[in-house]
């Protein structure tokens, strides 16, 4: 189960990050330069006190005014981050409890800095998407005492690929605000098909708000936030009696659905829980005593389809780790493969592993944890290949309602994915344009599984689990009838 939140956009559109720097460069020669040069940085610190009083304020137009004023003076420095992308859009959280998220990566392991809310001034060059780079922006928010951390994917456009190759780099140009321009300067003719070649924008950018199932003006989105790890919950259900490193079975239950959601490394990832009361806790979100308590304009809810392709898509780009996720292999039994969320095999070769010892696995902030991520670093999404299948918001249409496991038929559409059959009807979801068929276990890029939904087994399932070993990955998708996560 992985939450995403997309980001409703008010008239005003997204408000700016905020970033504050003071540039000190001087040199104390004579007693005059220093008293001139202490006098500027006396002016600095007002500046900036005014200006972060102002954010406090709320008052986001006159901030915004004072802030760009100081740079223009040459009072503040701007702080330093890549626009090949889209700005992450922090409009909509809770400034107290978000914090920017970042690591140290001369330490082992990575030590991580967290206690800058939006309040604060971020972290200079906190993110950089640029290739070869793949710094994707990370937040903590905290709402509740539950923590939970995020990753920005920027809006952007994929050329379809070979869906007979096995696998290979897919072509991305990210887009300009919510539009279909490439911030790069080149020109695509956007498509929206599978056909081979043909340049569509992920749409997983597309919120349909006022869902009529048809794109009005302010519907389109600059980005999504996307859950960092597998959910976990704030009170998992234990062993009795644990062997040394055995968590939680089943990381939470599917009786008490007033268990809040959690996105944590290094816990139990929450299993057992049945697509209904998935869908549930997921739009709990941001309500009282839950991470994203006190936010605005935030749409929580469990991921669809298209967006896990939008996710699965950049990690294969040169924005990503461009190769194959390697799973996070433990289960630390083998009969309830009971997964922990951020872990990653530690050998040369273990892009498949699959293993009951945990000492056979690193941290996802330890050396070589990060090729279980999307961008093969600390920065990048988890747990999306391995640990424990993931429910989606994907169903076949002709079964939406399961009395026991889940109802969809009062669901708003926009909230998940239909499907009639395995066609080349959806783009952009890492389904049809990612595999030959939909009726094996292996014929998905990267021999990743590959078996559709049918009449018993309705609904999505996606990355497989840390027994799946190979057959694990971001292009794997299964059928699920139970409804429950396995």
């Amino acid at each position: 189960m992985r939450k995403i939140i997309d980001i409703k956009k008010n008239e005003r559109g997204s408000i700016t990050i905020f970033v504050l720097s003071v540039m000190l460069f001087f040199t104390c020669i004579a007693f005059m330069t220093y008293q001139r040069i202490s006098s500027k940085i006396m002016t600095q610190t007002r500046s900036i006190n005014q200006i972060q009083s102002q954010y406090s304020n709320d008052d986001v137009e006159e901030m915004e005014e004072k802030y760009q004023a100081a740079i223009d003076n040459q009072t503040v420095r701007k702080p330093i981050f890549t626009n090949v992308a889209n700005k992450p859009d922090l409009s909509g959280f809770n400034r107290l409890n978000t914090y920017y998220v970042s690591w140290d990566l001369t330490s082992s392991p990575y030590d991580i800095n967290e206690s800058t809310n939006l309040y604060g001034m971020a972290p200079n060059n906190w993110y950089n998407y640029t290739q070869g780079v793949n710094k994707w922006a990370n937040v903590k928010t905290t709402g509740g005492g539950n923590d939970c951390y995020w990753v920005w994917i920027p809006r952007y456009a994929y050329k379809v690929p070979d869906r007979d190759s096995g696998g290979e780099t897919i072509e991305v140009k990210f887009l300009e605000g919510a539009t279909n321009k490439p911030i790069d300067g080149s020109s695509i003719t956007i498509s929206n098909n599978t056909t081979e070649g043909s340049w569509n924008v992920a749409p997983a950018f597309w919120w349909d708000k006022n869902n009529d199932g048809k794109e009005d003006d302010g519907e389109q989105l600059t980005g999504i936030w996307v859950a960092k790890f597998e959910a976990s919950s704030d009170s998992p259900s234990v062993v009795e009696n644990p062997q040394p490193n055995q968590l939680a079975i089943d990381g939470g239950s599917d009786t008490d659905i007033e268990l809040k959601v959690r996105v944590k490394p290094n816990v139990t990832s929450w299993r057992q829980i049945t697509l209904g009361n998935a869908f549930k806790v997921c739009q709990a979100l941001t309500t009282s005593e839950n991470s994203l308590e006190n936010s605005t304009n935030l749409d929580a809810h469990i991921m669809k389809n298209v967006e896990w392709g939008a996710v699965a898509y950049l990690s294969r780009s040169v924005y990503g780790i461009n190769g194959k996720v390697w799973n996070n292999p433990y289960q630390n039994n083998t009969t309830n493969f009971s997964p922990i969320t951020g872990l990653c095999g530690k050998g040369t070769q273990d892009k498949g592993l699959s293993t009951d010892d945990i000492n056979s696995t690193c941290k996802y902030n330890e050396k070589g944890g990060g090729n279980a991520s999307t961008t093969g670093n600390v920065y990048g999404i988890y747990d999306m290949s391995g640990g424990s299948w993931e429910l989606v918001a994907g169903i076949l249409s002709s079964k939406k309602s399961n009395s026991t496991y889940y109802d969809f038929t009062d669901v708003e559409t926009k909230y998940y994915d239909s499907y009639e059959s395995y066609s080349n009807l959806k783009y952009g979801d890492a389904v049809y344009e990612t595999s030959t068929t939909g009726d094996t276990t292996s014929h998905s890029w990267d021999v990743n599984t590959s078996l559709f939904p049918r009449a018993d087994l309705p609904v999505f399932m996606r990355g497989a689990r840390a027994g799946d070993t190979y057959a694990a990955g971001v292009f794997s998708f299964t059928c699920n009838g139970d409804g429950y996560i396995h």
